[in-house]
């Protein structure tokens, strides 16, 4: 397992993910609850609108969304660690994935939140050009360059999906938790493609749920079974 931490740096490392866990999504639950309706694509006008009576709302859920991108970055080193004390490679490819996917989710934060922001807002100025504007989204919307940024995301899914099951696997986390964590990073994955607020609302309250009960068993871990990558005596399902 290689040289492990001071009980300090394991109480540090163990309350610091599980606290990680809670507020990146809850923070991500809270943007969902602010943000605008979305409108389906090709609804330039209608989106376009939308932004410019909400303007402020707009920017500020988005603005939410990245700071629990970065909070969602302190969790996956957390785990990554965790997994890495008892499966070295595992831990350092899919802490590495899920870490790239974050990297992707940021840019298509940025995408949907500032670019569409800053054009909804133009649109409601005087002597703006309505059909300009409107064709301005639609290619940001739809722009075959922007596949690769909306692709990046799916490897955080796979990254802490892996990570969850293999810190289940290894005794450190119940099956159970483990597996909702993963349904909900696979929902909170599919908010880049499903424009429907209904969806981003469920998606994020599995997301908060799988991750809460992932740090509640990270939280009851003593530091000695957090450094070691599992618990002496593994939880039992219900």
């Amino acid at each position: 397992m290689g040289v492990g931490l001071s009980s300090s740096q394991a109480r540090l490392y163990r309350q610091g993910t599980a606290a990680a866990l809670v507020a990146a999504p809850l923070l991500f639950l809270v943007a969902n609850i602010l943000h605008p309706e979305e409108w389906k694509r090709d609804h330039e006008a209608e989106q376009l609108a939308e932004i410019a009576s909400n303007y402020t709302r707009w920017q500020l859920a988005h603005f939410l969304t990245f700071g629990s991108v970065v909070l969602f970055a302190a969790a996956v080193l957390g785990l990554a660690y965790l997994v890495r004390r008892r499966r070295p490679t595992a831990g350092l490819v899919f802490g590495a994935m899920a870490l790239a996917g974050l990297f992707g989710l940021a840019f298509v934060d940025a995408l949907d939140g500032y670019t569409w922001g800053i054009l909804g807002e133009v649109s409601a100025q005087s002597g703006a050009h309505a059909a300009t504007v409107q064709l301005a989204l639609h290619d940001v919307q739809q722009s075959s360059w922007a596949i690769p940024y909306y692709v990046t995301p799916v490897l955080f899914v796979a990254g802490v999906g892996a990570l969850a099951l293999h810190a289940a696997g290894q005794g450190a986390v119940p099956l159970g938790a483990s597996f909702l964590l993963t349904v909900g990073v696979l929902l909170g994955g599919a908010e880049g493609v499903v424009e429907d607020n209904a969806f981003f609302l469920v998606a994020s309250s599995v997301l908060l749920l799988g991750a809460i009960a992932v740090a509640a068993a990270l939280w009851q871990m003593s530091d000695e079974e957090f450094d070691a990558g599992t618990r002496h005596n593994p939880p039992r399902e219900a």
